[in-house]
């Protein structure tokens, strides 16, 4: 199976079958509760849309990345949560709703802001006049397609199947479409493992650093606006974990270049690790907090 293949056609598909799966969750309960607290959606927003990026800059700017490693972290910054990071914030026993709610935020804004954007960045970089462009409108019209367009999709299928078949069928396309997604970042990483930096790179730190500190600005700035604990986890969540995949069809698919594609690949892989302690010292501060009442 060529690099080339899994990157630009099976990625996108099975990018579009997470974002419908995604789809198939959402109802309208979903977001009346949230909607009523319009400020957590706005806090959110704000720090994936405008804090995350900056935070990327910051990063680019402190450690010797070359031009395409700083690319490729300035591009994860640039993509939405998925899938991902709303199955996080139900580990973690965060606000759910809030978590699909920004995850449907960001997958509606992305495709207009990311290439924009994205643009500005390969022309900061340099990189704009060795030949790389992000043509506009086909770049929106491919994001629709692998983001928007799927998410829509999975949200008019939840309306048109019955609530026995949707309960049937809900189970089965989670997990086929999670491994089919765990799937192809594998042979991804597999077909560019020789390129791929080391574990002890500067490209290894970069990514680390971008997660631990997206993910604890988010927790610092919505614990210091009390927001609900629930609300606090979603929230860190959503700014610390994004859809690599996204950035990986952009690197691969579109711009064509496995060199920017890499950090975000790393990121997908690597990212779990911080994510992960973090949820298990959530969770085991709440069991010590339930021990500590019962025993009051």
């Amino acid at each position: 199976m060529s690099p080339e293949w899994l990157s630009q056609v099976l990625l996108p598909w099975v990018l579009a079958s997470v974002m419908m799966a995604m789809g198939l969750n959402l109802t309208k309960a979903d977001f009346a509760l949230t909607w009523r607290h319009p400020r957590r959606l706005l806090l959110g927003s704000s720090l994936q849309i405008l804090a995350l990026p900056l935070l990327a800059w910051g990063l680019v700017l402190f450690l010797p990345l070359s031009p395409l490693a700083a690319a490729g972290l300035l591009l994860v910054a640039l993509v939405p949560g998925g899938a991902t990071s709303n199955m996080f914030s139900y580990l973690v026993q965060g606000d759910l709703a809030l978590s699909v709610s920004l995850t449907t935020i960001a997958a509606i804004l992305a495709p207009f802001t990311l290439p924009l954007v994205m643009g500005w960045n390969l022309e900061f970089l340099g990189l704009s006049g060795a030949g790389l462009r992000l043509p506009y409108w086909h770049t929106v019209g491919q994001l629709l397609l692998v983001t928007l367009v799927p998410v829509l999709t999975g949200m008019l299928l939840r309306r048109v199947l019955g609530t026995q078949t949707l309960e049937w069928i809900l189970p089965k396309v989670k997990v086929l479409t999670g491994v089919a997604m765990i799937g192809v970042v594998t042979a991804l990483f597999f077909s560019h493992a020789q390129r791929l930096p080391s574990l002890f790179s500067i490209e290894t730190l970069a990514v680390l650093l971008m997660c631990v500190l997206s993910m604890t600005l988010g927790y610092q700035i919505a614990h210091r606006l009390r927001l609900p604990h629930a609300s606090v986890r979603a929230i860190t969540v959503e700014v610390g974990v994004q859809n690599a995949g996204v950035a990986m069809m952009v690197a691969f698919t579109i711009l064509q270049q496995p060199g920017i594609g890499l950090v975000p690949l790393l990121y997908g892989l690597l990212m779990n690790v911080p994510v992960f302690l973090w949820m298990f010292a959530c969770l085991w501060r709440d069991r010590q907090l339930a021990a500590t009442l019962e025993r009051s």
